[in-house]
């Protein structure tokens, strides 16, 4: 199966018919109709049927159009790859993300990536997922960082990172030394959460509530850098994953201790896109934060 036959069958299906397909390609129409046979031979079964002049795809046709399109367009984007790295890669991002990831784990992806391709345009909209879907369907953006999925079955959502919730808590706190803590210890202390509106605190809510377990949500906030100076503070607890607090736990001003038994559903980090939507700058910079998410995402994962 070579490129020239796939471009020839997805020539006739647009076209219509084999002599103007063989007009489109600049190819006398004998070449053209060796060309279908060789294909369908490979194949096993006839991919067009003839009538009267006309052409139209076989059943079989049909179910293997779209793998011949997705090839012409993988190879078109090849091509444009190559092309830009002759030039010097332009272009504009487009990208959507969460607040809390946008203030903490994009700056080092993005700077990492810009000292690769100083001539890229970047666009970031920090939104909720459900904004995000929007702005993904109405190609505002070309991808999106989220921390939840959508029911939407025409985007795809690719896992990046996925941790349980820790107790993250400041290196002065009387629980800094301990190895792990029990949901009873945790509920001991004052606890910082997330506004009650917000996704990563319902799950919380409803954890609670599974396990008939009263709480105090003593520091409410939907803002990171709050939340961050409250914990530094030693005036409760945060429990989340460790990933938007790396900074501060690598540096010692604050600790992430594993709970007991943990009751909480995964923290998780999601790449979201339209596969239709792509192009080959998109492919770039999704593969970029792959890789700089592998680290954490094979780590947290057990892997």
């Amino acid at each position: 199966m070579t490129f020239d036959q796939i471009l020839t069958f997805v020539t006739i299906y647009r076209t219509g018919s084999i002599s103007k397909a063989a007009d489109k390609l600049y190819l006398p129409q004998p070449t053209v109709s060796h060309r279908i046979k060789q294909l369908e031979r490979e194949l096993g079964k006839p991919l067009l049927i003839r009538v009267n002049g006309t052409v139209r795809l076989s059943e079989e046709g049909n179910a293997f159009l779209p793998y011949a399109l997705s090839a012409l367009t993988s190879l078109d984007q090849g091509r444009e790859a190559v092309e830009h790295m002759k030039q010097g890669l332009t272009g504009t991002l487009s990208l959507g993300c969460n607040n809390s990831f946008a203030g903490t784990i994009l700056p080092p992806i993005l700077e990492s990536f810009m000292a690769v391709h100083p001539s890229i345009a970047m666009k970031v909209y920090c939104y909720s997922t459900e904004e995000q879907v929007k702005m993904l369907k109405s190609k505002h953006i070309q991808m999106g960082i989220t921390r939840y999925t959508a029911n939407d079955p025409g985007i795809t959502f690719k896992l990046l990172y996925a941790h349980p919730a820790y107790a993250v808590i400041s290196r002065e706190h009387p629980y800094s030394e301990r190895e792990a803590l029990s949901l009873q210890e945790v509920l001991k202390e004052r606890l910082i959460l997330y506004e009650a509106d917000s996704l990563h605190r319902k799950k919380i809510d409803m954890t609670f509530k599974d396990l008939n377990m009263l709480y105090d949500p003593h520091y409410e906030t939907n803002n990171l850098q709050l939340i961050k100076f409250w914990i530094k503070s030693t005036m409760g607890i945060f429990l989340s994953c460790p990933l938007y607090m790396q900074t501060e736990i690598e540096s010692g001003e604050m600790v992430a201790i594993p709970i007991e038994h943990n009751p909480f559903p995964l923290n998780q980090i999601f790449l979201m896109y339209r596969e239709e939507d792509l192009n080959s700058l998109d492919y770039l910079f999704m593969r970029h934060v792959e890789e700089y998410m592998e680290p954490f995402h094979s780590e947290d994962l057990g892997e």
